[in-house]
Order: C-alpha cells, then structure tokens, then sequence
C-alpha cells in the first residue's frame, strides 16, 4: 500500500516498477526521481528516509488544514523542462512557510542533505530570501547541483513563490548559511 501511495503520488499513471526498471528494491523504485540517472542511487538507509519523509510530505498535501488557503505548488516535470501547477490547501497562517516545506520535503536529489532552512521576506522590497542550511554530513553540497536539480529544488520554490498574487513577492533570493549562493 505504501508504494502504490508513493507511485501515485509522483504524479505518474505507471507503477512503481515503471518508473525504475533497474531498481533493485521496492523502495528505490518507489522514489525514483529523474535525477537518479546523474547521481548515485541512494543507500538503503538513505532511501527509507527519503520514502518516509516523501510519504509525510504527500500526506500533508491531503490534509484539509482548519483555516486554508489555496496556494499552486509549481514543481518541475520529469524531463526537467517546465514546471507543472498542483493546487493545494494550506493553512493561512504560514502558508508561506508551509509551502515552503513541501516543495522542499518532496526533493530527490541523492547525497543531498538539507539540516534546515530559513525563510524571510522584506516587505519594502517584496523580496524573498530562503537561507538554505545543508547539513555537515551531507556528501554534496549545493554548487554541486546540476543544472535540473537546480531548477528541480530553486526553480520550483522561485516558480511557486514568484506565482501566488496574495504574497505580493517580486524577487526570490537564495542563501547557503547566510551567503550568497552562486551556481
């Protein structure tokens, strides 16, 4: 029951042995991600945690909050091309954050360990600013990221915020422990 949660909740009418022929257990190909065919597929351990915390996320999603708002989640599609709109409800105060914590619950990429966040917006400038905090034992680090992972985890938090006319956001701006990140 967990993997066919898991496979449809990727968005995809295949199941989970069609998204991953090559996967060598139920878990990895239950996670596969476009990403797998750059990167190293992830360790048992580091595919249950991913499956845990991906099947968190996908629960929320379903979740009627007590106050909510709906937001469009914009995550990117399995060619690395365009972004797909997925509307949800949230609850309205921290919807913000909470969309946040989605987008980025739900990312895939391998060796990449996020210990944290923070997240602030200015309102004079309409911008917002995403501390990104890898974690010290990460393997990767973000300059690492190849161009679809890129857009994978900060296209779709640019796209998603950029896209919501109630947060009034003209600018998304991404650091890594309060540095500027360039990629």
């Amino acid at each position: 029951m967990v993997l066919g949660l898991l496979g449809g909740c990727a968005g995809a009418t295949e199941d989970a042995t069609a998204i991953a022929p090559n996967a060598d257990s139920p878990v990895e190909a239950a996670i596969a991600t476009p990403f797998q065919s750059i990167a190293a597929v992830p360790s048992s351990a580091d595919a249950l945690v991913y499956a845990s915390r991906h099947l968190q996320a996908k629960a929320r999603r379903l979740a009627v909050p007590a106050d909510p708002v709906a937001v469009d989640l914009y995550t990117l599609d399995d060619r690395c091309e365009t972004y797909r709109r997925e509307p949800i409800l949230v609850p309205r105060p921290q919807s913000m954050e909470t969309t946040v914590d989605l987008i980025l619950a739900e990312q895939a990429i391998p060796e990449l360990t996020l210990s944290g966040y923070r997240i602030s917006f200015n309102p004079e400038t309409k911008t917002v600013t995403i501390d990104l905090r890898v974690a010290r034992t990460s393997r990767r680090v973000l300059t690492s990221l190849s161009v679809c992972e890129q857009k994978a985890l900060l296209g779709s938090l640019r796209e998603t915020l950029l896209n919501q006319p109630d947060w009034q956001i003209e600018a998304v701006v991404f650091t890594n422990r309060g540095n500027p990140l360039v990629l």
